[in-house]
């Protein structure tokens, strides 16, 4: 199946506001330095579906941010609560080194190399664990997460200028989804079920290309979506300032 759609995005040059580009909103937080960001507003479907609010302190760092509760129709976007708040702690040189969300129950770790650098770092979400490791020249992430001594999530990021994803790509493990009879009362009913003994791989990849002005402002990306194996999505990104 193919889907093909076009995104409209603005990026406003107002002092106090500017809109982060969605595939980019999860990097750490060194790669903002250079770029004079001072609140991040993600939507979900439109500007009328607030999802997240980013902030940043006088030294372009992230310091808090406000998740929403998802949306499903216009009366829940209109009443939408705050699902969790993060906060983003520092050391002394200014790194951050770990993030805890308000409910206390997910964080994130970070660890840094001898010259300074972020190497790798660790994220509990729940009961899932995810690890990490990042690489330099050129720039890219790799997360993977463990069930036992398997690996079920691993997912690799390419980005471009050093902040722009380029190409993302990896694969999950899931339960495959089977289905069995129960005799309930002398009648024999049939339920499905997912089988954690059984998993079926899954493969994703999503490539971006990215057209900037001679400026370096990004102004376009063409994306093009494979998940699930063999589903396809494309779509169009395009930025307004």
């Amino acid at each position: 199946m193919r889907i093909r759609e076009t995104i409209l995005i603005f990026l406003l040059s107002f002092p106090t506001l500017s809109f982060g580009q969605i595939e980019n909103r999860w990097q750490p937080d060194s790669v903002y330095a250079k770029h004079a960001i001072k609140r991040i507003l993600v939507y979900l479907n439109s500007p009328k579906d607030l999802s997240e609010i980013v902030e940043f302190d006088k030294a372009r760092r992230k310091v808090r941010s406000v998740k929403y509760s998802a949306s499903y129709n216009r009366r829940t976007r209109k009443n939408k609560a705050v699902e969790k708040i993060k906060l983003y702690n520092y050391d002394s040189l200014d790194r951050l080194i770990n993030i805890k969300d308000s409910l206390g129950t997910d964080s994130i770790i970070y660890r840094f190399g001898p010259d300074g650098r972020l190497i790798s770092s660790r994220k509990n979400l729940g009961n899932f664990i995810y690890h990490t490791e990042y690489f330099y020249n050129p720039f890219k992430t790799t997360t993977t997460q463990m069930r036992d001594s398997i690996v079920v999530y691993e997912k690799t990021k390419e980005y471009e200028k050093s902040f722009y994803v380029k190409k993302t790509s990896g694969y999950n493990y899931e339960p495959k989804l089977k289905k069995d009879s129960f005799l309930i009362n002398g009648e024999i009913n049939i339920a499905s079920f997912k089988d954690y003994q059984d998993l079926e791989r899954f493969e994703n990849e999503k490539i971006l290309k990215n057209i900037f002005k001679h400026n370096g402002q990004l102004i376009n990306s063409e994306v093009k979506s494979v998940f699930m194996n063999d589903r396809i999505n494309e779509y169009e990104l395009h930025y307004n300032y």
